[in-house]
C-alpha cells in the first residue's frame, strides 16, 4: 500500500514534539511553519493540533527558546486561543457570545478591512477577497454614477455595524476614464449592463445572491439597510 507524501510528512512533524516531550524539546520550527501553513489555507483543526504539539512540549524556562523558537509559541497560544472561544461560542448568548466571536475572528481573519477599494477598472478575481467566515458584498460601482454614490454610505454602515459582513467595492473605472467606464476590463469581465450591481457571498464562499438574477443581491442589501433604519 502506497502512503501518500503529505501524510507521511504530517506524521513525521506529530513525532518530531510528541517523541521529544520527556526531554521538553521540539523542533519548533518544522511543526511551527506547519501550524503556520494549515492556518494560511483555513484548515484550522490541523493547525489547532500542531498548536497543541507545540504547547505541550514546552520547557520550564521559555528564555531557553529562540526568537524565533518564541514566535511560535506566542502564535500557538493564540490559535488554541480562537479554538477556546469557538468552542464557548457555542454555548454562550449576548454580550459573552458576542465577545467570543469577536476574539476568535481577530486570530482567524487578522487585518481584514470592513469596506475596501479594489479593481480601478481592471479584471478582478472575487474568489481572492473571499474571507472564511463571513459574507462579502461586491459593489461595482463608478463615482460617476449618482446610484451609486447615494447607496454607498448605507452599505458601508451594514458592513461597519456588523461583524459578519465585509465589503469589497470594485470601482469599474479605469482611471483616466471620464464618466462610467462600460469599456473597463472588469465591466466587460462581467458583462455589466448596470450599476451599481451587487454580489454577495455566503461565510462558505458561495455565491448566495447576484443582481444577474432579479436583483436578488440588491434586495437583500435592501434588507439589512432596513434593519439598521430599525
Amino acid at each position: 500500500m502506497r502512503i501518500h507524501p503529505v501524510l507521511i510528512v504530517g506524521i513525521a512533524l506529530m513525532l518530531t514534539c510528541s517523541m521529544a516531550l520527556a526531554q521538553q524539546t521540539c523542533d519548533y520550527m518544522a511543526v511551527g511553519n506547519a501550524m503556520e501553513s494549515t492556518a494560511a489555507q483555513g484548515d484550522w483543526a490541523s493547525a489547532y493540533q500542531y498548536a497543541q504539539q507545540i504547547v505541550d512540549a514546552l520547557p520550564e524556562d521559555m528564555s531557553t527558546l529562540s526568537a524565533e523558537q518564541q514566535y511560535y509559541v506566542g502564535l500557538a497560544h493564540a490559535y488554541l486561543m480562537a479554538q477556546a472561544f469557538d468552542m464557548a461560542g457555542e454555548g454562550l448568548e449576548g454580550a459573552q457570545a458576542q465577545t467570543a466571536a469577536q476574539m476568535a475572528d481577530m486570530v482567524h481573519n487578522p487585518g481584514v478591512e470592513e469596506v475596501r477599494v479594489v479593481s480601478h477598472g481592471q479584471q478582478v478575481n472575487l474568489e481572492d477577497y473571499l474571507v472564511n467566515g463571513k459574507t462579502v458584498i461586491f459593489d461595482f460601482f463608478s463615482k460617476y454614477c449618482p446610484p451609486c454614490m447615494r447607496i454607498a454610505p448605507l452599505v458601508e454602515r451594514v458592513a461597519e455595524t456588523r461583524d459578519d459582513v465585509v465589503l469589497v467595492k470594485v470601482d469599474i473605472n479605469r482611471p483616466d476614464v471620464q464618466g462610467i467606464d462600460w469599456q473597463s476590463p472588469v465591466a466587460r469581465q462581467f458583462e455589466l449592463g448596470g450599476i451599481p450591481h451587487f454580489k454577495i457571498y455566503g461565510p462558505d464562499g458561495q455565491l448566495v445572491a447576484d443582481d444577474d438574477n432579479g436583483r436578488a443581491a440588491r434586495q437583500m442589501i435592501n434588507q439589512w439597510i432596513s434593519e439598521l433604519e430599525g
